[in-house]
């Protein structure tokens, strides 16, 4: 083959696989920082502003019930008609039962539908120019909005309601109202839906939000408080509480809010709540039942503790959240009881131990951790995969019960593994979860905690000691386990969770059921402590007619797809899970809320420009050192491709959120195609030459993560680049 048509066919490749828009001319890109400067490629950005304006959440609590209702503002502020995706945070266990839109002064309420479904019927409105609205969801805690034919000009409201159980825990009611979302670090052989999971980041939007909640606590409250956010909190009555943000509206802050209550002392007791409407064809009725177990310590019941510390050190933990994480872990190792031993696990691209297998609590290997702990550095991708592996398989002396402290963000796309590789190899071990971050994957760490038979918990960086000496206080206690319900001659079925977790002395049973008839009578609660038998009555009324929670029925039904998706991939009953969604009007990975105007013209500027609203980075995330990508849109027509992302260092498997742009293919994969086939020409020249040495290449060794004076006795688990991965198959 000549030179000329070398040159030729590498061009027509770079063509070909350059993004429609960027062919066709006209790019249009906007600000990562909404302020006209220059993106971060030095390009100047067009001075505009990004179509997300404001949001506005109402949080609603009785008891430990929350009715939440989002609303989100886009306005057009181009002179053609927009179509907006926006991807955003939700709490992780919302069951979302609603959407609507508003048109001025017309509001169109969403239908739920099959996923595909709703797309289609989007789709279709707008090709017909009309406004619509889809609401789909990527995660359990992450969704999309798709807001189309925005006029210019013109303002949507879309707005969302969910209900979600308040976490009771030690005393406290604690409520989170995530903000952003943090990259998702995506592993070298993919994620499905990566592009779905990986939008682009700003560091400021400039949208506004306001907040509100009304707490009725059932009881005299003891405190409220917003840890982080400048509230102002008003009690009208001793049980009644209302907050709202102190100065108004103020632009998102990067970081979760959190809101928590507690109760005068001693006032938390079973609670059963029931819904039972007469019109329902089903003549179901649902419960929730909360119930704190009583069981009585005894000091010779626990059993001798290891303890595996696992730190995740990839490149999104750099800065403050690995401060807290070594902060939480110090405490941690000082506060170790007299018989423990413990073990120490850092991970990022490989997975590191700082001993062969578990050492005995003494003072000089105290120092040590202390040392190793000092070297770590964060950096790299986020391989959670050979972490959790390392540490369910590390080798330890039976007799001892392993306890798992997993401190990470979270941020990976590839969720289902992990949690399907900790239900697999969990063994005797316990997992406990440490969120550590502003605004963490809450879903991961919960389900890791679910399928690991621990907790979760969630620190800021200030409560490190406070945090870890709770976890010593949970597994100080002993747990109950073996846990069956005995509903009597109760009408009660579908119990959910199927599998009742081992239960913390400090933490209630939560329970959501259906009920076939009306009835009274005793409900038994077995189980075991220290292998003795224990148990518990609550004599419980089911009522023929109960028409004001009918948040239960929506509870129980996103218990129950939860229940559905915690099974191995091949398992997964996606028919059942569609089902059980539509028929109570809940979203879920298989169905989405689906709204459309039909009222009025079609859109006659032709097809809307396509704008991708970036995520807010979280608070105490380096941006650079995670991989995340800073956002720059480029509106495009809205019926081709999905997204059109210009993306500063697309690539896969080496940093939190790397992903490379949906098709078409971006500049940078053409580039690298292209330089692939130069590097094969040369190398053909060079070999004719004899110039090329093909015989076999030493590696180079690769150096630790960690410092390289740091002590190094352990073992390395691979998993990315220079090391060997484990033998790992994720259903």
């Amino acid at each position: 083959m000549s030179k000329r048509a070398l040159v030729t066919m590498l061009c027509a490749v770079l063509f070909m696989l350059l993004p429609r828009a960027a062919r066709a001319g006209g790019t249009l890109y906007l600000a990562s920082d909404a302020s006209g400067n220059k993106d971060t490629n030095g390009t100047k950005a067009l001075d505009t502003e990004l179509p997300l304006e404001r949001t506005d959440v109402e949080l609603d609590v009785a008891g430990s019930i929350v009715g939440a209702t989002v609303t989100q503002r886009f306005k057009n502020t181009y002179d053609r008609p927009i179509e907006v995706v926006y991807v955003f945070p939700l709490a992780q266990r919302a069951a979302v039962d609603a959407m609507e839109m508003k048109v001025g002064k017309r509001t169109i309420t969403g239908s739920v539908a099959p996923r595909e479904e709703a797309r289609a019927a989007y789709t279709a409105a707008l090709h017909d120019g009309r406004r619509a609205a889809l609401l789909e969801q990527e995660r359990p805690n992450m969704f999309t909005f798709s807001v189309g034919n925005i006029d210019p000009g013109a303002s949507i409201d879309v707005k969302l309601h969910y209900f979600e159980v308040a976490q009771y825990d030690h005393g406290t009611y604690e409520l989170v109202v995530p903000t952003t979302i943090g990259p998702r670090f995506i592993p070298a052989k993919g994620v499905p839906d990566a592009d779905r999971v990986t939008p682009g980041y700003s560091k400021s939007s400039g949208a506004k939000i306001g907040i509100v909640a009304k707490i009725d606590g059932g009881a005299k409250l003891e405190s409220v408080s917003t840890p982080a956010w400048d509230t102002e909190i008003k009690q009208p009555t001793a049980g009644v509480a209302e907050v709202k943000l102190k100065n108004g509206d103020l632009e998102i802050p990067n970081r979760d809010f959190v809101l928590r209550w507690r109760l005068e002392a001693d006032s938390f007791a079973s609670a059963l709540f029931t819904h039972r409407s007469p019109e329902d064809k089903s003549g179901s009725g649902y419960l929730t039942l909360m119930l704190e177990p009583k069981h009585d310590v005894v000091p010779s019941e626990i059993a001798p503790r290891e303890l595996v510390f696992l730190l995740d050190t990839s490149g999104s933990m750099r800065g403050p959240p690995l401060a807290a994480a070594v902060k939480a872990v110090n405490h941690a190792i000082d506060e170790l009881g007299p018989h423990d031993t413990f073990q120490i696990i850092d991970f990022a691209d490989t997975a590191s131990t700082f001993a062969p297998r578990p050492i005995p609590n003494t003072p000089e290997n105290r120092r040590r951790g202390h040392d190793y702990i000092s070297h770590l550095r964060a950096s790299g991708g986020t391989n959670q995969l050979a972490g959790i592996h390392a540490a369910l398989s590390l080798p330890g002396d039976e007799s001892r019960t392993r306890y798992v402290v997993f401190m990470t963000d979270g941020f990976i796309g590839n969720d289902a593994e992990v949690i399907a590789l900790t239900r697999r190899e969990i063994g005797r071990a316990h997992v406990f979860s440490f969120g550590v971050g502003s605004s963490v994957n809450r879903y991961l760490l919960d389900e890791v905690a679910i399928a690991g038979r621990g907790y979760a918990e969630y620190m800021r960086g200030d409560d490190a000691a406070e945090l870890v000496d709770r976890f010593y206080t949970r597994i100080g206690l002993p747990f109950l386990t073996d846990i069956e319900i005995d509903w009597g001659g109760l009408a009660v079925t579908d119990t959910r969770p199927t599998a009742l977790p081992d239960l913390s002395a400090l933490s209630p049973l939560v329970l959501h059921a259906r009920y076939t008839k009306p009835g009274e009578g005793d409900v038994t609660i077995k189980g075991r402590v220290g292998g003795r038998p224990r148990t518990q009555k609550l004599h419980v009324v089911l009522p023929a007619e109960a028409r004001d929670h009918g948040a239960i029925e929506k509870l129980w039904a996103r218990e129950t797809i939860a229940g559905l998706e915690r099974v191995p991939r091949a398992k997964l009953n996606v028919v059942e899970i569609t089902r059980v969604a539509v028929t109570h009007g809940l979203m879920s990975k298989y169905t989405s809320f689906v709204a459309i105007d039909s009222a009025g013209p079609g859109n006659d500027h032709g097809s809307p420009l396509l704008v991708n609203q970036p995520s807010q980075a979280p608070a105490d995330l380096d941006l650079e050192s995670a991989g995340g990508r800073v956002l720059h849109a480029e509106p495009m027509e809205s019926h081709g491709e999905r997204y059109a992302l210009i993306d500063a260092a697309p690539h896969h498997g080496g940093c939190a959120g790397c992903t490379t742009a949906p098709t078409p293919r971006s500049p940078s994969a053409a580039l690298t195609l292209a330089l692939a086939l130069l590097v094969l020409i040369q190398r053909r020249r060079l070999t004719r030459r004899g110039r090329f040495d093909q015989g076999p290449q030493k590696r180079p060794h690769r150096r630790s993560r960690s410092d390289p004076s740091a002590p190094r006795e352990g073992r390395v688990w691979g998993g990315g680049v220079g090391g060997e991965a484990p033998d790992v198959k994720c259903q």
